[in-house]
């Protein structure tokens, strides 16, 4: 017989209110108590019924996600198309779960369970940020989009970051380029990490030299591209391409170039990663990595399905390809004296 809120109040020596107000997330229950009715509430394999509690059997064909990013991150639309479609071909609903993520003492257990959700996605959090240990041991089926997170019945999917990198600076080597600097993603990050194992590869795999004073700290966004721009742009010999880690870094690097009074891609070859809409409307229209944030967002529900519906499917690992797409921002360069 599954357990109910009353055996939990029993073994945790509390009232069924206090029960209640934990698995609610009120705040006004002590750490301690807190943390002792989750443990018992995860040994015990308790799930509370929201809507329609009485009846019994019934699935709640109810999922969450857990957001860091925003709506309006340009991901989000793309993302959220593909994760419509795959709600609507399985007929889950979603609930967004994110709103009390930055409270000290949030619990990402307790949330799900006061929401009855059979399943989470996660998206836009890094590695540092929270601590998804009791998540991924509380065995509710969990897919990570961009942080590479497995458990017993958790996995992720992402793009193939390093490989997307990797085929960029193959490009620039093709348009001559041996000057090659790097503008990162936030530090530890996993995208990031793997954009930059990508671009060391490629320099690697290339024959190209690996100059440290190439690579550039940013975060993804617009401002820190344009900051990390301005510094390679120091250097006494400054680079004739720079990969950026995002478009936002990459339109940051491009206003730093012209508004040092040089052009792109006549003095210096940008490229970008994301393929966000603006990615084709900029001028110069911007050549980028294309991720494919429908077929992943798709997929990432597809796979949360599976682990719902088999508890012994295997944690997936689960990579989508993605496209470098050539427009207007990258020129080709004279080979260099003893090419």
């Amino acid at each position: 017989m599954a357990a109910t809120i009353r055996d939990i109040a029993k073994v945790a020596g509390v009232s069924v209110a206090t029960v209640s107000k934990v698995l609610n997330g009120y705040t006004t229950v002590s750490k301690a108590t807190r943390e002792n009715v989750m443990r018992i509430v995860t040994d015990m394999q308790f799930r509370p019924n929201t809507a329609a509690r009485s009846l019994v059997g019934r699935r709640s064909m109810t999922l969450g996600v857990f957001l860091t990013t925003g709506l309006a991150h340009p991901f989000f639309v793309s993302l959220l198309g593909g994760i419509d479609e795959a709600l609507k071909a399985k007929g889950y609903d979603l609930i967004y779960l994110s709103q009390l993520s930055a409270h000290p003492d949030y619990n990402f257990v307790q949330h799900c369970l006061s929401r009855n959700v059979e399943g989470v996605l996660v998206f836009g959090f890094q590695r540092d940020q929270m601590n998804f240990e009791e998540l991924l041991n509380a065995g509710i089926p969990t897919i990570f989009i961009d942080l590479d997170r497995t458990g017993s019945r958790a996995g992720y999917i992402s793009s193939d970051n390093a490989k997307a990198i990797v085929q960029a600076v193959g490009y620039l080597k093709e348009l001559n380029h041996r000057r090659i600097a790097f503008i990162t993603g936030i530090p530890g990050s996993y995208t990031g990490e793997r954009r930059f194992a990508g671009f060391l590869q490629g320099l690697s795999d290339y024959g190209l030299p690996h100059r440290p004073e190439y690579i550039a700290e940013g975060d993804f966004s617009r401002e820190s591209g344009y900051a990390a721009m301005q510094r390679l742009l120091a250097l006494p010999e400054r680079p004739s391409a720079v990969v950026c880690c995002s478009d936002m870094s990459a339109f940051g690097a491009m206003d730093a170039i012209r508004d040092a009074g040089l052009s792109v891609p006549g003095d210096i070859s940008v490229i970008g990663f994301d393929d966000i809409e603006a990615a084709g409307n900029v001028r110069p229209a911007l050549t980028t990595v294309r991720q494919d944030m429908y077929a992943i967002g798709r997929t990432a529900i597809e796979l949360l399905d599976k682990l719902i519906v088999d508890p012994v499917q295997p944690s997936p690992e689960v990579i989508i390809p993605t496209e470098l797409v050539v427009r207007e921002t990258c020129r080709p360069m004279q080979p260099e004296a003893g090419e």
